[in-house]
């Protein structure tokens, strides 16, 4: 005889029988009260939860809660184990009819839990109502809570992933539809500036700024889009944009942009190039801001020009390039040739062009003093020098040149440019001690 039958108290076995057997007294209990039950979730979720106000919502919430409330109710009625429950059709359609109007997931989560807690204390209620031993209740109350917890995570996962596909879907549609749209405006083809507000949320009539993004970096095969929509919000703010920027994702790391400009034609580029920088992996190019349809299409096609600058500079600043910047447009031509680029760089520059920090501080010492048209007074100013140090590196440069400044200028000015602009590409290798053997 065990310890618990010579003290006259159930066994393990038989204590779990008489929960199990409660566990179905209480459900049917509430299956009769189904009909209060559903209308007291039903309030407190309305209540508890702005977003789900619409009336056609409403009405979806009614079911999707009645088809909760009798799945719960009849599977603890029954005894049928968790395990064998399946999604509930009025559940999953009120979560995919919440992501077409746009009702974020955290809302759906919090109806979950909300009418979760409304449900466990009308069990509570049915609980307190047995005629049984306080103990017992406490043990039934426990079975409940650890039941209700696992058919909430199961059920929240299930509508989640509705939510979520159905977002995934309306996005692609979405985008499908803006990128037919902007394909029309650029190819010059037919279109109504008011259809295109509407899909777009854009309007064509304003001062806009066009842009490329993409991102470069190890991960290659990771979708960047939510990155870079991310990015083209902070781009809009630092260009001083009026309203949601347009943005067409092109491919999986790669989308152009829109924004209309509050400041007209005046950019900040530093502030760009901030923004830009603040990404990792971020690269942008900018066309120029242009008015109307023309400006729309002229600016996408300037930032298209020197795209191809910032995808070949190894500089850090010239991971944003913008087209109205001085020279911009020459030292993209020359991107496209970098091995003649290269030897023009080098026949001009001499030793200057060696890719050293040496000869990088000589070099950008003289394109300043050549861009400040030869003042040493600015020149030391911008790079925070003493005079007699730009004087020194003045006559350094023109030594490791192996001739004067003076000499063939504008080349000069254009070699130091795109050795600043571009960087490593179009520089020589730095030469090798020699070994003294």
């Amino acid at each position: 005889m065990n310890d618990d039958a010579r003290r006259g108290t159930p066994s393990k076995d038989a204590r779990a029988t008489d929960v199990q057997e409660l566990v179905v007294v209480v459900g049917e209990r509430m299956q009769r009260r189904s009909d209060e039950i559903v209308a007291s979730m039903d309030a407190a979720i309305e209540s508890a939860v702005e977003d789900l106000g619409e009336s056609e919502l409403t009405d979806m919430l009614r079911a999707s809660v009645e088809g909760n409330v009798a799945t719960i109710l009849h599977m603890i009625s029954n005894d049928i184990p968790l395990d064998r429950i399946q999604p509930i059709t009025a559940a999953t359609e009120y979560a995919v009819r919440l992501a077409r109007h746009g009702v974020p997931a955290a809302a759906l989560r919090r109806a979950y839990h909300i009418g979760s807690d409304d449900l466990f204390n009308q069990m509570f209620a049915e609980i307190q109502q047995l005629d049984c031993a306080p103990d017992l209740k406490l043990e039934l109350l426990h079975h409940f809570a650890g039941w209700m917890h696992k058919y909430v995570d199961w059920m929240t996962r299930v509508v989640l992933d509705a939510h979520e596909e159905e977002q995934r879907v309306l996005v692609q549609q979405s985008e499908n539809v803006t990128s037919a749209l902007v394909e029309q405006v650029l190819s010059g083809g037919a279109f109504d500036t008011e259809e295109f507000a509407t899909k777009t949320g854009y309007r064509l009539d304003g001062t806009h700024l066009g842009a490329i993004a993409w991102i470069e970096g190890p991960a290659q095969g990771a979708d960047q889009t939510p990155t870079l929509a991310a990015a083209a919000e902070t781009l809009t703010v630092a260009a001083g944009g009026g309203g949601a920027p347009l943005f067409v994702p092109v491919d999986r790391r790669t989308a152009w942009l829109w924004t209309t400009t509050a400041g007209g034609t005046v950019v900040d580029v530093s502030r760009l190039r901030t923004a830009v920088q603040a990404v990792p992996g971020l690269r942008v190019a900018f066309g120029k801001p242009a008015v109307g349809v023309a400006g729309f299409r002229r600016s996408h096609e300037q930032a298209e020009a020197v795209r191809i600058v910032a995808s070949t500079a190894t500089v850090r600043h010239s991971r944003a390039v913008y087209y109205g910047e001085d020279g911009m447009s020459a030292t993209a031509v020359l991107a496209r040739d970098l091995a003649t680029t290269r030897r023009f760089v080098a026949d001009t520059l001499g030793r200057l062009a060696i890719d050293s920090p040496a000869a990088e501080r000589l070099r950008d010492t003289t394109r300043v003093f050549l861009r400040t048209g030869g003042s040493y007074v600015q020149t030391s100013e911008e790079l925070v020098l003493h005079r007699n140090t730009v004087k020194y590196r003045l006559q350094k440069a023109e030594d490791e040149r192996g001739r004067p400044i003076s000499d063939n200028r504008l080349d000069l000015e254009l070699a130091l440019h795109v050795c600043h602009v571009l960087g490593r590409p179009v520089l020589m290798p730095k030469e090798k001690r020699s070994s003294g053997r």
